[in-house]
This record gives C-alpha cells, sequence and structure tokens, in this order.
C-alpha cells in the first residue's frame, strides 16, 4: 500500500468512527485490513491505536497481547520510579486541597495572576496523571512535560469561566491522551515506513545479483513496473535512504 494512502485511510476509518459514535464495524475494517496485511504485531498495534483513538470494533475479537494490555497496568522501571521519586522532590509547592479552591475562586474572578501559583500547586498532580496513564509509548520524562503544557494551556482557556479542580485534570489528561495517540499514531506510520524500505532494499538487492557474479541496473521506473509500485511511492522510500533519484536513473547495490 502506497503510504500516503495508508495514512488517508487511516485518517478516513477515524472519521467513519466519528460519524458512528466512536465505532467501527469488523466488515468495515476488513477491506482496510486485506490491502495492509498486517502481521500479528501490526494487527495489535493497531487495535491499541484504534483504542487510545477512543474507536471500538464491534464483532472482532481481540487479539490475546490486546486483552492482556488492556487489562493491566504498566509497572515503572526503578529508573522511571527514581526520576519520578526526584522530580516531584525537586517542586518546591506541594498540593493544599483548599488553597488550591480559593485560587480556583480568585481566578474565576479575573485575578489571572493567580495561575502562577495554581500551576504550581498542580505540578505534582500533573505528574502523578501522566504516570497513571504511560504506556510505555513515550519516555515518561516526555509525558510528564506534556502534562505540564496540558496544565498551563488549560489555565489559559478563557471558558468555562469558572474552572475547578476535576475539570483541570480532565483536561490535563485530555491533553496526555492527545500526545499518547500523536506518538502512536506516529510510530504506527514510522514502522509502516521502515517496513517499506527493508522490503524494497531486499527486492533491489535480489534483482541486482547475477548467477555469474555481475549485478544489474533498472531504473525507478522500471523497479515500479517489476515491483508493482507506484514510482512516487519507490522514491519516497529511496529518499528515506538518504538517495533522491529520478526516473530515469539507474539504482544499483553497491
Amino acid at each position: 500500500m502506497e503510504i500516503r494512502k495508508f495514512q488517508e485511510q487511516l485518517g478516513e476509518m477515524c472519521r467513519l468512527a466519528a460519524e458512528n459514535d466512536g465505532k467501527l464495524t469488523a466488515e468495515q475494517l476488513k477491506g482496510f485490513l486485506e490491502e495492509l496485511k498486517p502481521d500479528k504485531e501490526k494487527l495489535v498495534q493497531l487495535l491499541k491505536y484504534f483504542r487510545l483513538q477512543g474507536i471500538t470494533i464491534e464483532g472482532l475479537e481481540l487479539a490475546e497481547e490486546e486483552r492482556e494490555t488492556k487489562s493491566k497496568e504498566r509497572e515503572l522501571t526503578a529508573e522511571e520510579k527514581a526520576y519520578v521519586k526526584e522530580y516531584k522532590e525537586s517542586l518546591q509547592v506541594s498540593f493544599q486541597p483548599l488553597r488550591a479552591e480559593q485560587l480556583f475562586r480568585m481566578l474565576a474572578e479575573g485575578d489571572g495572576n493567580v495561575k502562577k501559583e495554581l500551576s504550581e500547586q498542580y505540578l505534582g498532580i500533573a505528574a502523578d496523571i501522566a504516570v497513571k496513564m504511560h504506556g510505555g509509548e513515550m519516555l515518561l520524562a516526555d509525558l510528564i512535560q506534556e502534562a505540564n503544557i496540558s496544565l498551563l494551556m488549560a489555565l489559559d482557556q478563557e471558558e468555562p469561566r469558572k474552572k475547578d479542580d476535576m475539570w483541570l485534570r480532565r483536561e490535563i489528561s485530555k491533553g496526555i491522551r492527545q500526545s499518547i495517540e500523536e506518538q502512536n499514531q506516529q510510530k504506527f506510520s514510522d514502522d509502516y515506513l521502515v517496513e517499506k524500505v527493508q522490503k524494497l532494499d531486499s527486492a533491489v538487492k535480489d534483482l541486482s545479483e547475477n548467477e555469474d557474479g555481475t549485478r544489474s541496473q533498472f531504473t525507478v521506473g522500471e523497479l515500479a513496473i517489476i515491483l508493482d509500485m507506484e514510482i512516487d511511492e519507490i522514491r519516497d522510500v529511496l529518499r528515506l535512504t538518504g538517495d533522491d533519484v529520478s526516473e530515469e536513473e539507474n539504482i544499483l547495490e553497491e
């Protein structure tokens, strides 16, 4: 499947789900999978991506690995635990519920100067939410940073005028979830591209090596016909290896 087409179809699947209350049928998914032809690991990654998008697949039995991942909460490594401990000890302000409630009231009354103190109150909370939502897709330090950004962005929002503890926690969680979704989508696309590079590299090597020890040369246009790939797709893949060739230029494995 051509790379851009894959990304477009993945986006289309998400749009279909959005139009159907976050649901896709197994039949809707079937055509996409038939073109993608994912192995078991890729299928699990795809299902994880849909789950993070809040999309459920009706009539499709999840792979065993997916069910296990869904039912388990990831344990932090010793290094991650040490990082969280050191990070929280470095915070100058600890969460005080009564003070936070007072700051929210002042913010609702139009006192924008309290945003700084309010954000300091919730830095530890943001870290705790990040830890709870951490599934290994991103470095924990990066996820905590995203949580902090979500915290600051939430406090800068004009609406709702009356903000509170529950609202802010939801906004932090929403920002973290979005970052994880973007990371998963990028990783899924990157894995797909790497697989394309490996397949093209292997195909060119097989085609170029002759029985007498010599090597044959092929233009990009010829390879597109032999491998049943689009010319633009081959050129996109070659760019990932540092090559940028025209349709008429030869490709020869050194």
